[in-house]
């Protein structure tokens, strides 16, 4: 005989059939849902913490490589397109920032060293180290095209497990103009590319819980950046 009290003001007994609190419901159905949905997921993220200790079973890419690309975005595990958001600032002024990415650093206290440390290795090359979120690589310019930028780069993180990968940054900006006055358009693309081809396809599977905080992060530098141009921009036209 198995006995179920909890906050239930009667016991309830399981005599060889399963009873019902009120017809046609099982007895705590939410229970058994998140108890399984907590299984479930919990699985996955020891299946990640040991594939991510596997050998990378994808070939390093070559940074300087343009003709990589395309094929990372085509295989890349996760791609996350942020809406355009409207930077008050010239074109000049836009593309010094997005050309030279250790400025972003310098101006101001919008990017600690917790969240971002920038180190210039020279003709648009870079190595990053994002402490607070256990980040480090390097990335570089690969690619100026009229009104879009490619970036590229490669490194570890951890994010709920470790794992490495390479990432693609396309930024992409139009100049229009409403009431206020002229500004720039700013799209963010981003891809992400496990070299571990099982850790990426895991990562898939968990995507429900990886993509929001991915987001987040995009988000949340996008706007940090956007804040610093527009005060550059505010601090240069006060100055003419």
């Amino acid at each position: 005989m198995c006995k179920f009290a909890a906050t239930h003001p009667q016991p309830l007994f399981l005599e060889g059939s399963l009873k019902v609190a009120a017809a046609g419901s099982l007895i705590y159905p939410n229970l058994y849902k998140n108890y399984t949905v907590r299984l479930f997921r919990n699985a996955i993220f020891i299946c990640l913490f040991t594939f991510s200790w596997l050998a990378p079973l994808y070939p390093e890419t070559v940074l300087s490589d343009s003709d990589n690309v395309q094929s990372i975005i085509n295989s890349s595990a996760f791609t996350r397109v942020q809406k355009p958001i409207a930077v008050r600032t010239d074109r000049k002024t836009l593309e010094y920032f997005i050309e030279h990415v250790e400025e972003l650093t310098k101006h101001g206290r919008d990017f600690n060293r917790k969240e971002l440390i920038l180190e210039v290795r020279g003709d648009g090359k870079y190595s990053i180290q994002m402490p607070s979120k256990h980040v480090t690589g390097e990335f570089e310019l690969i690619e100026r095209q009229p009104h879009k930028v490619i970036y590229v780069g490669h490194g570890n993180a951890t994010v709920f497990f470790s794992f490495s990968g390479t990432i693609v940054l396309e930024i992409s900006y139009t100049t229009h103009k409403d009431e206020k006055g002229y500004f720039e358009e700013v799209k963010t693309a981003v891809h992400l590319k496990f070299d571990n081809v099982f850790l990426g396809f895991l990562a898939k599977v968990a995507s429900p819980v990886i993509i929001p905080k991915l987001d987040k992060l995009i988000s949340k530098f996008s706007t940090k950046t956007k804040k610093v141009v527009e005060v550059a921009y505010a601090n240069k036209k006060s100055t003419k």
